[in-house]
């Protein structure tokens, strides 16, 4: 994990400001963006796939960009959150700066059927890939069918 890619547990609402100092959308300096959701929509679990690992580049030169990572498992028909490392959360913040690259990962060896994958990033960043595959034990070898690269995932909102 390189030094200026970072991962947070909070999340942060920006407001716009303008130069008077306060908040509003007249004369504002930064625009705000609503949030895109993306998903892999529910994937079988093969049976040899024991983590679901999410790689998250940033592709931009100036900003450092602002992701959320969910993982459920749906094997009881309902959406269980999975905890996700390195946050040890069940929602990740991850924050990237521009040019870098990093990873999150859950440990679904324990999911009976059905597990999704959930990203969500603000409109704004188009300069971001956002790839999902379903890896072995070590050496961690992609599986058939738990791989959705970003042209696959389907925007929920």
């Amino acid at each position: 994990m390189r030094k200026s890619s970072k991962v947070v547990k909070s999340s942060r609402k920006v407001r716009s400001s303008n130069s008077s100092g306060g908040t509003g959308t007249k004369g504002s300096v930064r625009s705000s963006y609503s949030r895109a959701v993306f998903s892999t929509g529910i994937l079988r679990r093969n049976p040899g796939t024991n983590f679901a690992l999410v790689d998250l580049v940033n592709l931009g030169y100036a900003n450092a960009l602002r992701m959320t990572v969910q993982v459920f498992d749906w094997s009881s028909g309902l959406p269980v959150a999975l905890t996700l490392t390195p946050c040890n959360t069940t929602k990740c913040f991850v924050s990237l700066a521009p040019g870098t690259s990093n990873f999150i990962y859950a440990d679904v060896s324990s999911v009976q059927y059905k597990y999704e994958v959930r990203i969500s990033r603000s409109t704004a960043n188009r300069n971001v890939i956002l790839n999902v595959f379903g890896l072995s034990q070590e050496p961690l070898t992609p599986q058939t069918g738990n791989n959705v690269l970003q042209h696959a995932l389907v925007r929920i909102r």
